[in-house]
């Protein structure tokens, strides 16, 4: 496997033996809009993180970011990114370097889907459901990242959805909440 090849500009960087560039997977645009996914919640999170300081100061931010991070970078992200394993599964399987077709796809996308909507309806609640939120956002995230390593070394899989930034997302996010949880 060529490790330092890179793909023109208006191509997605994949291996070799990509399913995006053997089997005619989606096009490149696409590939792009789903590894931008799991922006839309660091973004929100930034943004609600910004609304607070602006309208409260530092006043009670530590709270306020646990918060914001139950909604945005647990909710909200895992919605989108299990509501795209529900929904554009081959896609999504491309990203990752996984076989299309999987019935697994769907099991994934409901865990996501749970998880996405525990984050949402955190804040609204007791800290006892929060904590069993960043539980299971931490299970499912961290357990991810693992199975990621495992692919990479396994199956060589260096696909982007595999060990691009969804890899580090899915170790630091979940540290950043149960560092948020228990500072709180």
């Amino acid at each position: 496997m060529d490790w330092a090849r890179s793909a023109p500009d208006h191509e997605p960087v994949t291996t070799k033996d990509s399913p995006a560039t053997t089997t005619g997977g989606p096009p490149p645009w696409v590939l792009r809009l789903l590894s931008m996914t799991t922006y839309v919640g660091i973004v929100g999170f930034v943004v609600a993180e910004i609304v607070q300081i602006a309208q409260y100061g530092t006043e009670g931010l530590l709270a306020a970011s646990l918060l914001n991070a139950l909604a945005w970078i647990v909710g909200v992200n895992a919605i989108i990114t299990g509501s795209g394993h529900l929904v554009m599964p081959d896609p999504i399987a491309d990203s990752i370097g996984w076989p299309r077709g999987s019935p697994f796809q769907w099991e994934v996308g409901l865990a996501g889907l749970l998880i996405g909507v525990l984050g949402v309806l955190a804040p609204g609640f007791d800290r006892g459901f929060q904590l069993a939120t960043v539980i299971a956002f931490s299970i499912f995230f961290l357990g991810a990242a693992v199975g990621h390593v495992v692919q990479r070394f396994r199956a060589k899989n260096t696909e982007p959805g595999n060990t691009g930034f969804i890899f580090w997302f899915d170790i630091v996010a979940p540290l950043v909440v149960i560092a948020l949880y228990v500072a709180t």
